[in-house]
């Protein structure tokens, strides 16, 4: 079993922490130029094992539970959760790979024609908005402070560490996710997966 990724990328993470916690047979491999064309999306991660190409992290993660007899989402409140982070996550990444430091800096992003009225500016901002929502909406959430963490943890948890290491999130003010942070990266398989690493 191969897993292709990069070892900053929280949706890499998700799936190296899983195997981690598994028996599996298994080993990362940096995706390179030669490598993603495997992927059917072009993106990591991605999973091979044997004739079998898994190209989304949750299906990657659900895989390696199964295959490990582990459990997998067992909760509706706990795939909220995942979900919820999985969709602050993924506006977060999009912000982050349009590196731009506010919406002012695109007052001089040519906007041309649109059919549907994109507009850069707009767009921005919104997304800078369910970011701050979606945080908001995580803070509330009751969180584990000690193992077994869940899935929708270990997600909130890739989010958080990603949003710290790449400075894209602010999180003062938010108690409960700084502490669950703090808890959870103490925690020998999230500890050995660490971005920086």
């Amino acid at each position: 079993m191969k897993l292709y990724g990069v070892r900053t990328s929280p949706y890499v993470r998700h799936a190296r922490v899983a195997l981690a916690q598994s028996d599996l047979d298994w080993e990362l491999e940096q995706v390179t130029l030669d490598t993603i064309g495997q992927s059917p999306t072009l993106r990591v991660p991605f999973l091979t094992d044997g004739n079998l190409t898994l190209s989304d992290s949750s299906v990657i993660v659900r895989y390696v539970r199964e295959q490990s007899g582990q459990s997998y989402l067992t909760t509706i409140a706990d795939h909220e959760l995942f979900a919820l982070a999985t969709s602050v996550l993924d506006t977060a990444v999009n912000v982050y790979l349009m590196n731009i430091g506010n919406s002012a800096d695109l007052a001089d992003v040519p906007t041309g024609t649109s059919t549907t009225g994109f507009d850069p500016k707009t767009y921005f901002e919104r997304q800078q908005e369910r970011i701050t929502v979606g945080m908001q909406e995580l803070e509330r959430c009751q969180l584990s402070f000690s193992q077994p963490y869940t899935d929708g943890e270990i997600r909130l948890a890739c989010l958080l560490d990603w949003a710290a290491y790449r400075d894209t999130i602010d999180l003062s003010g938010k108690d409960n996710l700084c502490r669950f942070l703090a808890e959870i990266r103490t925690w020998p398989p999230f500890a050995e997966t660490a971005p920086n690493l």
